[in-house]
């Protein structure tokens, strides 16, 4: 078996040598393969010298105590489309008991995001960001934006039930989108407006005493049409071409 010149027999790397057999060209690429492999090493073992190996520097507040008994509540993640004032508002509800706790409350903000959110909340320097006053305020500025595109009555009134989508899927759809729009509305009138003609023949005349009523007569009708107790045809499968 041939050794590497220059390799020292007690290295462990050294053995995959043994199972070159060739010429010089064959040994001089195996030493470069081996290495590269000692270089990679070299980086994992020196990884105490970078900077994300202090776990103090990566977190927004530092120097926080965390109680044992703390439980993280259950928010709704903010993905970055709805208004920011009302995420919070939502959030300082479920940490209400820690109101006064200001290191809390910005260390836990970052369980109530997600997605592309999550990233604006790792990118911020604590730096810039001092309390949870300064940190409610950043995260306004950034998502402002949603709060500027306002929704209209016409944008309500053109939405429309989806084939896929069930009386009750599509109502919640709805009413999420008609809280958003100022000035409120009559809902059953609005809801009605946009529903395929088959429902708004059914329910056009129909005076509910609140939405839940309206609703479940919307899934009663929806019940009839899967036991075949209406004759009913899609818009779209009505379409002459």
């Amino acid at each position: 078996m041939l050794n590497a010149p220059g390799i020292s027999q007690c290295h462990p790397l050294s053995q995959l040598l043994h199972f070159v057999r060739g010429e010089g060209p064959s040994i001089v690429l195996e030493k470069e393969r081996i290495e590269h492999m000692e270089e990679r090493l070299r980086v994992i073992k020196g990884g105490g010298n970078y900077a994300f190996a202090d776990m103090a520097k990566l977190c927004l507040v530092p120097d926080m105590v965390i109680s044992p008994k703390f439980k993280v509540p259950d928010f709704d993640k903010y993905k970055g489309t709805s208004c920011p004032k009302n995420h919070l508002k939502m959030y300082c509800r479920k940490m209400r008991a820690y109101a006064k706790d200001e290191k809390l409350l910005m260390h836990f903000f970052q369980e109530s995001l997600v997605g592309a959110t999550i990233t604006w909340y790792t990118n911020l320097e604590p730096s810039q960001v001092y309390s949870w006053k300064d940190l409610m305020t950043a995260f306004i500025r950034q998502y402002q934006y949603n709060s500027d595109i306002t929704l209209d009555i016409m944008q309500l009134q053109n939405m429309c039930k989806k084939d896929n989508e069930s009386f009750k899927e599509y109502t919640q759809r709805w009413r999420d989108l008609e809280t958003q729009v100022t000035p409120s509305m009559m809902e059953r009138e609005m809801i009605v407006d946009t529903l395929p003609m088959f429902y708004y023949e059914k329910m056009v005349g129909y005076v509910p005493s609140s939405f839940a009523d309206l609703v479940f007569a919307g899934e009663r009708i929806e019940v009839g049409l899967r036991r075949g107790k209406f004759d009913y045809a899609s818009t779209a499968s009505s379409l002459i071409i």
